[in-house]
């Protein structure tokens, strides 16, 4: 039977992946628009229920085992035992931050606040009036159906009157929002629409990011400065280590902050995930490693000293995940006693060696999206009785004091798969080894003395939010590791091993490795050093940029100068050693400390830096790379060249048309056309950040516009296009080669829009060909940059900036 419906899902999803249904139902946020499946038979579940796969109408939203569980525990009052379950069924409003480092938080803001405040709360009236009118039209599935479900929810634990879109009352400076529907929900209702969009519009840009309100908390417990050395242990898909990285540059004055983050996850290809969610923060202080979080290593300089040293500790570790049953309803079906009871050793090992990398004086945060004491308060208690003294348990409770949370259990119950447990002590051997119960996970009279009570619990129907679980620790003296007190190694992970002949694909890389490492290098510094990384299997090594060739061409093209800013320190590549760098990377001081001192390739590293410049192979420009738009804000302050100042009308002009008119000739133009007098004019290069798009508009130009001598325009007709005109502009341009270029602002007209940024104009990656300037960023960003445009200045006859 079970054949049968895996040939029915290859004939009718032919050419579709389907993705694994366990980490689709515990990370929905992960496969959206992706065909759902249920994880019982692996069948879409828009054809289970007659068609109908919305939530929660597939699901059986029940477990008997888990309400005796919890009961059993006490976690909460018997009087709130019902809208505790009540809140549990219901669908996790949706949430997002304001990222505060952007350039535009400021503005969302307000745009939130006075605009969809307004426009939401409208609909939402009418939304239930409508609801009203068609009674229980729930049942039937159409929109009528959709709109009174969302309705009974936002009614369903704050009442009717809540406003549909609120700030989280505890989150600073309210950058936090709350949604009063699910994102399903936004996504089907047609009022939401215009709101839909400038979510997704906005997350893709980098400037909101869309997380639940129960994962904002643990980062702030941290107290994050720009001198700290941060480490996430369990850090994908990114979104606590970008509230990091926020806190780190908060307050530096554009400069690059003296601490780092290292953010590090056991998966992957979770890890590439990570990498796509931070790189819109553009730090050069990320360092994003592929390790387990027991396992993680220590790097030694030759002076045998600790290189990579930590003073804020992130501890998010794996858990059973019974807080995110809002938003992974199929945990319902799933939950089973044994789930906290297998994750419970695991999560140990992570926090005792995070208390190992722990500077003294440094504060560890150990968090779970789990309800479970077994996972959460035994957890603490052990690394309390382990560590002897080493390490407080801090009170937290005057921070964020408008958060809603519980204090922490002072003694709790262990249950196995026949029933309750009082004792570690009243099993045989034989029923220990069955059980899989350790000591740890019991209390005992020292752990009645600790004052666990100043841990902190979120539960759902407080605030309308996911469960949770956070405790704040700190480092009071060295802890030493003792051979007797640690714990049991877990199997070796597969992506670790370097046996040959483990994998084929290792091989194959192996291979192309060694061959690589034959050839000879561009320059004598770089073959004398050990490409970083090599031991690890196809991963790319980290390789300093100690090309002088291509160090002085960017610093000609561009105007840097040596003295102010030294590329061979700060710039790495990840182009294995004898090929043309593809990519050039900026990482902090800091982050280079540790890559030098990492000379036996301890860690494998996935990501690091933020890219700065990418490859370009156009024939008439003078320099090999360009700017990468992600990259332009930490090198905006060092490039004195290739900068022009258009008009605030010229500037909003290129936004809207992406490409405009030059009816002047590009200097060095004469050399091009007498080198080559039949070749076309250069296209940008095609790029992820727009270069195909801007490349189809250079060719546009190109077929209309006739003949081209000497850099100036014979057909009429080109002239009629949109183009810069300014005489100050045109001056400028003067001095602008063909090739990679800079739109900056003027400052009078940046100063009263708010637009400066770290003390520098708001400005824009382009490419300069013969006869136009073209933008170098996607449609996308395109737009929300406009957007921000039309809010700050209202076209000529519009009361809003709204056109």
């Amino acid at each position: 039977g079970r054949n049968k419906k895996f040939k029915k899902f290859h004939r009718k999803h032919k050419g579709e992946r389907r993705p694994n249904a366990f980490k689709q139902d515990t990370n929905p946020e992960l496969y959206e628009g992706i065909t759902k499946f249920d994880s019982t038979d692996q069948i879409p579940a828009s054809e289970r229920n007659g068609g109908e796969g919305d939530w929660p109408k597939q699901w059986n939203l029940t477990n008997a085992a888990f309400e005796e569980y919890y009961k059993g525990q006490g976690i909460i009052g018997e009087e709130e035992w019902e809208p505790f379950l009540e809140a549990l069924r219901t669908q996790l409003p949706a949430t997002f931050r304001i990222n505060g480092s952007g350039k535009f938080a400021a503005n969302i803001h307000d745009k939130l606040k006075k605009e969809f405040v307004t426009t939401l709360t409208e609909e939402a009236g009418k939304l239930e009036e409508e609801a009203g009118e068609t009674g229980e039209a729930g049942e039937t599935g159409d929109e009528s159906g959709e709109k009174a479900k969302a309705i009974k929810q936002k009614g369903a634990i704050e009442g009717d009157s809540t406003v549909p879109l609120k700030p989280l009352a505890w989150y600073p400076n309210e950058f936090g929002w709350q949604v009063q529907y699910s994102r399903n929900q936004i996504r089907k209702i047609p009022a939401f629409k215009s709101f839909h969009e400038f979510l997704k519009r906005e997350t893709e840009a980098g400037n909101i990011t869309r997380q639940e309100t129960a994962s904002m908390i643990p980062p702030f417990f941290l107290d994050v400065k720009p001198t700290s050395r941060v480490l996430d242990t369990c850090a994908a898909p990114g979104s606590k280590t970008f509230q990091l990285l926020e806190m780190l540059h908060a307050g530096n004055d554009g400069s690059v902050p003296e601490g780092y983050v290292v953010a590090n996850d056991s998966d992957a290809k979770r890890c590439n995930l990570l990498t796509h969610q931070t790189k819109r923060m553009c730090s050069p202080c990320l360092l994003i490693t592929n390790h387990e979080g027991q396992k993680f290593p220590s790097v030694r300089g030759e002076d045998g000293k600790e290189s990579m040293l930590f003073d804020r500790i992130l501890c998010d570790v794996p858990c059973s995940g019974d807080g995110t049953m809002r938003k992974a309803p199929d945990l319902w079906r799933r939950w089973a006693v044994g789930m906290g009871i297998g994750l419970h050793r695991l999560q140990l090992m992570i926090a005792m060696k995070a208390c190992e990398l722990l500077q003294v004086g440094g504060k560890l945060v150990y968090s779970t999206c789990s309800l479970n004491p077994i996972e959460n308060e035994a957890v603490v208690a052990e690394i309390l009785r382990r560590t002897k003294g080493s390490f407080e348990l801090l009170d937290v409770s005057n921070q964020l004091p408008e958060l809603k949370r519980r204090p922490g259990m002072k003694t709790w119950r262990v249950k196995s798969r026949d029933g309750w447990v009082e004792s570690f002590q009243d099993m045989d051997d034989d029923t220990k080894k069955k059980s899989k119960l350790f000591q740890s996970m019991f209390p005992d009279e020292a752990s009645d003395a600790m004052p666990l009570e100043r841990t902190c619990r979120i539960v759902p129907h407080d605030d309308n939010t996911g469960g949770f679980f956070v405790s704040v620790l700190v480092k009071t003296g060295p802890y030493p590791l003792k051979k007797e007190a640690a714990l049991p190694e877990l199997p070796e992970n597969p992506f670790y091993a370097e046996e040959e002949g483990k994998k084929k694909a290792a091989e194959t890389v192996a291979k192309s490795e060694e061959k690589t490492e034959e050839k000879p290098a561009t320059n004598t510094s770089n073959s004398e050093r050990k490409p970083t990384n090599s031991r690890w299997k196809g991963v790319d090594p980290v390789v300093r940029i100690d090309d002088e060739k291509i160090q002085q061409s960017l610093r000609d093209f561009f105007g840097i100068e040596s003295s102010s800013f030294d590329m061979s320190k700060n710039f790495i590549t990840r182009t294995p050693l004898g090929s043309k760098p593809k990519r050039l990377y900026l990482v902090s001081d800091s982050i280079r400390k540790i890559l030098d001192a990492d000379q036996n390739s301890r860690i494998k590293i996935t990501s690091v830096g933020v890219k700065i410049f990418e490859k370009q192979s156009s024939p008439n420009v003078k320099v090999a790379y360009r700017i990468s738009q992600e990259g332009l804000p930490a090198v905006l302050p060092l490039v004195s060249k290739q900068v022009f100042r258009p008009t605030l009308d010229e500037f909003r002009l290129l936004l809207e048309k992406r490409t405009l008119v030059i009816n002047d000739a590009p200097p060095g133009i004469e050399e091009v056309m007498d080198a080559e007098p039949s070749s076309p004019p250069p296209a940008p290069p095609a790029a992820a950040e727009g270069g195909e798009e801007v490349k189809k508009e250079e060719e546009e130009v190109k077929k209309e516009e006739g003949a081209v001598l000497t850099g100036y325009i014979k057909n009429p007709f080109m002239l009629e296009r949109p183009s810069l005109k300014d005489e100050e502009t045109m001056r400028q341009l003067k001095s602008v080669y063909m090739g990679c270029c800079i739109a900056m602002m003027r400052d009078e007209d940046a100063e009263r829009l708010g637009l400066v940024f770290d003390g520098v104009p708001f400005a824009i990656t382009c490419w300069r060909g013969k006869i136009s300037i073209n933008l170098l960023t996607t449609k996308n960003e395109t737009a929300q940059l406009l957007e921000k445009f039309q809010d700050l200045i209202p076209p000529e006859g519009t009361d809003s900036g709204k056109e």
